[in-house]
Order: C-alpha cells, then structure tokens, then sequence
C-alpha cells in the first residue's frame, strides 16, 4: 500500500510539471471528448464459478453478462484528465459445484441488473515515460480511478427447476420491482487506445468495479468479501473541438525538446565571438573590433579619457576629463600657441606670440632676443623630458615644449641655441655620456624636420650625468635628470 501511494505522489507531481510546462505555453488543443463503449461483465461474489471467463449461458439459454455505455472526459494536459461515466451492466454467475440439496448457494444462478455512474480520473503514463520524445505517438496507455454509485436489483435461481430462491431489490420472489439497491461502487481500469485521426480514437479496456455490498448475486455470503465485477469493453472516442490537435494525444517532451534546442541555441550565441574580443556577439555593442584592441564588458573598445576616441586610436589616451579634443584624440589648442586649450590660462594668444607652458604670452626685451646668456634661455625655454634608457621623442613629455622653443626660434632669426641633453646616474658614466647626446640631437632633429629651423642656429652637446638637476641615483627624481635644457649662445 505504501508503495503504491508513492506511486501516486510521483505521478501527480510530475503530472503538474508537465500541466505547468503545457500552461506556459500559448498553443491550445481539443480537451473536451465524448466516448461510447460495450463488452463484457465478470462478477466475483459468492454465485462464481468462472474466474477468467465471461457467463455466455446458463438456465439453456445463451444470454451473456454484457454491459454498455459511455462518458463525458476532459484533459486537463497530456498527463491527466477526468471523466464522468454512466455503464448499464447485466451481471450473471452460476455455482455448479457442491451436493445437490437445498443449499442455497450450491447448483444456483443469479441475474441482476446494473446502472453505475461514476467520476473517474484518468493518468495517460505513457507520456511519462515514452522514449521517442518528438515524434506524436499512435498508442496511448492509461490507467484510470475514480468513485461513484452502482444500482441493481438481482434475483437467484435454483439451477433445473429455475424456481427464486432469493431477490434484492424486488417485493417478493414473483419479481415485483421496487426501489432499486445503491450502493458505493470504486472502479479501477487499464486501457489501451489507437488514434485513427484528428477527432477519433478506438480503445480496449479491462476494470475491475469494487463495490460496499455483498448483495450484488441476491446472496449475503459468510467471507466478509463485498462483491465486485469487471468490465472488459471497446471504445470510440470523438474529440470535439476545432484545435489542430486533441490534449491528451500531445507528446509534453516534444515542446521540452524544442525549448532545450531553444536553449543549445542561445547557448550557442552566448559562445559565439566573431571579432575575438572575449564578449560574446549576443552581448557585444561592438561586433567589429579590430584585433588586439581591448575592450569593455559590452565589447566597446577601451577610452579612458573618455574623450569620445578609443585608446588604440587616440594619440593622446589620457586627455584631460571634458577637454575637447580632435578626431585623433589630441586635446584641442584654439590658439595655437602649443598649449592645449585646457591648460591655457590665456586662450586666446596672438599668432606667432611666444608663450610659457600655461600658455601665457612672454615678453621678450630687445635684449633679451638677441641675448647671448645662457641663464636668460634656460628660465624662458621648457625642457624637453625622456623615459629611461630612450632618445625617443614622445607626445606625453615633449611636443608641447617642443613648439614652444620653435616659436621662440621663429619670433628671433638671431637666436641661437645650445641642445643640452642630460641622463641619470643609472647607468656607466660613457653610457651616459652617449645617451644624453642621442638626446640632444634627437631634440635638433625634430626642430629641423618639423619646424624646419636652420640646423646652423642649433648644437646638440652632451654632459652626460656631470649636471644633474637633481643630486640623486634614484626614485622619481630621475625622470628630472633624463632631459634636453635649451641654452643661448653667441
């Protein structure tokens, strides 16, 4: 009994996923059905004599213990479904067996009318447990139980003489009706139906009918066993409806596999990565991304300075927050005075002025611009800074002085300078020597190329790292000591 309730509750649970999973879906079917059937009976009581095998005749003549009728289903899902059922039934049994005398079970047989109506659940397990789970299926495999009332009358006969020897539900043994008896019947049954076509169905189906009364063949036995009858039977089946499909004939698997290919295939889309960025193309807002570039969690590629310029296209990746800059991400000068405008304290410098590195106007005494002293050109002109171990010129640390010594240059044809190029102590005196002097001549070559000044106004000189600026060998203040100073001369 235990095992058969557990049964039961796996059932109904996984009968509500399956209603669960058919109600999330927005496709409807036929659920409404009418069915028709007619077999056989067997009764089971104490005027028995055939266990397996239908009463065909008795008393000489062929009368059979037949039954018919029909019910009104609906299908809640492919799983479940419930019915309301009406069956009129002739039982009948016959005992051979035992002594001739005047017992009153022994060399007898009954004949009892029945009229059952009953509400039935139905399980459809086959669609629990089918293997093919995307094909529609021809055969469909049930059980069914349910509850309801069986009422009759029966009279038993004496076998030879056919005399009544006891009646329920008549008057008195001449077989006058009266009220008939009632009583509480619980049907359990097994089926097997095949789908001839959208609307049709034909079924067989064996049950056994277990009622509350041991009166059934007209005869209150001694067991304590209530009586009880089967019901062997065909069926058709009409679905009504106007649905592409009835319920109870849908494979619940077939939607769960087109959902999991569903799913395989977002899957597949979240895997899917066409420009090798690391974010997937589902996701990624920028699904041409040159290779190598890096990017963000939504695939855009990488601005720090969010300037509107990505970083593998901006000649100035760490623009001022809000400055405005041109289309390779260079901060914009309006003046064009070699300041960014971000910086420029006056914005607004007259062309050609010489300015400081705030982009304020110098101004240059007659003197002064033709000055032959080297403390005069050290304060006004910048420095020119390097990274370690480079004579390479880099935007972050040069271009802007870099202008400003060139408009110094251009606003006095007489002016000329020494390019001093200095290094840190890092590294052997010779080294030292020779790195400052790539520097310096790094520094003339680039006024000469870009700003096109006279290479006569211009001498690159080395003092190594006999002058540093700051007298140390390390930390930070050694990005001091790496640089070009500009000094005038005669």
């Amino acid at each position: 009994m235990r095992k058969l309730l557990l049964i039961l509750v796996v059932f109904t649970f996984t009968g509500s996923v399956a209603l669960a999973q058919e109600a999330g879906k927005k496709k409807s079917y036929n659920k409404l059905s009418i069915t028709v059937h007619g077999g056989l009976t067997t009764f089971y009581g104490d005027i028995q004599q055939y266990t397996w095998w239908p009463v065909k005749d008795f008393r000489s003549e062929r009368k059979g213990a037949w039954g018919m009728g029909g019910n009104i289903g609906w299908q809640f899902n492919p799983v479940w479904g419930v019915n309301v059922n009406l069956l009129g039934a002739h039982l009948r049994g016959t005992k051979r067996n035992g002594p001739k005398d005047n017992s009153t079970n022994n060399w007898a047989y009954f004949d009892a009318s029945t009229f059952e109506y009953t509400v039935n659940a139905t399980l459809n397990f086959m669609n629990l447990i089918y293997r093919d789970k995307t094909k529609q299926r021809k055969f469909k495999y049930y059980f069914s139980f349910g509850m309801g009332f069986t009422s009759f009358r029966s009279a038993k006969y004496r076998l030879g003489t056919d005399e009544v020897i006891g009646t329920v539900g008549y008057k008195n043994y001449d077989l006058e009706k009266k009220e008939v008896t009632t009583e509480t019947v619980f049907p359990l049954a097994f089926g097997v139906k095949y789908r001839i076509s959208k609307s049709f169905d034909v079924g067989i189906e064996t049950s056994a009918r277990y009622t509350t009364s041991d009166k059934l063949d007209a005869t209150r036995g001694n067991t304590g066993i209530n009586d009880k009858y089967g019901y062997h039977s065909l069926s058709l089946t009409y679905k009504i409806g106007k649905k592409e499909d009835a319920q109870e004939w849908v494979n619940p698997f077939e939607a769960l596999n087109k959902n999991l290919d569903d799913i395989q295939s977002n899957i597949d889309g979240l895997a899917k990565d066409a420009d090798g960025d690391g974010v997937s193309d589902l996701f990624d807002k920028e699904p041409n991304t040159p290779a190598g570039v890096a990017v963000d969690g939504s695939g855009r590629s990488l601005d720090v300075d969010t300037d509107g310029v990505p970083d593998h296209m901006d000649s100035d990746p760490f623009s001022a927050k809000g400055a405005k800059v041109d289309e390779n991400g260079k901060e914009l000068d309006s003046d064009n005075d070699g300041v960014a405008d971000g910086q420029d304290i006056e914005p607004n410098t007259k062309p050609g002025a010489l300015v400081n590195f705030q982009g304020k106007t110098i101004e240059l005494k007659a003197a002064e611009s033709t000055s032959t002293s080297s403390s005069v050109s050290t304060v006004l002109l910048p420095s020119v800074y390097f990274k370690v171990n480079s004579s390479t010129i880099n935007y972050w640390s040069s271009y802007d002085a870099l202008a400003t010594v060139a408009k110094a240059l251009k606003a006095d044809p007489n002016l000329k300078l020494n390019v001093v190029g200095h290094a840190d102590k890092t590294a052997t005196e010779q080294f030292n020597q020779d790195l400052a002097r790539k520097r310096a001549e790094a520094v003339v070559k680039h006024l000469v190329d870009t700003y096109k000044i006279d290479a006569g106004r211009l001498t690159a000189i080395s003092k190594g790292e006999n002058e540093s600026l700051v007298p140390t060998s390390d930390g930070v203040e050694n990005n001091v000591n790496r640089r070009v100073d500009f000094e005038g001369k005669k």
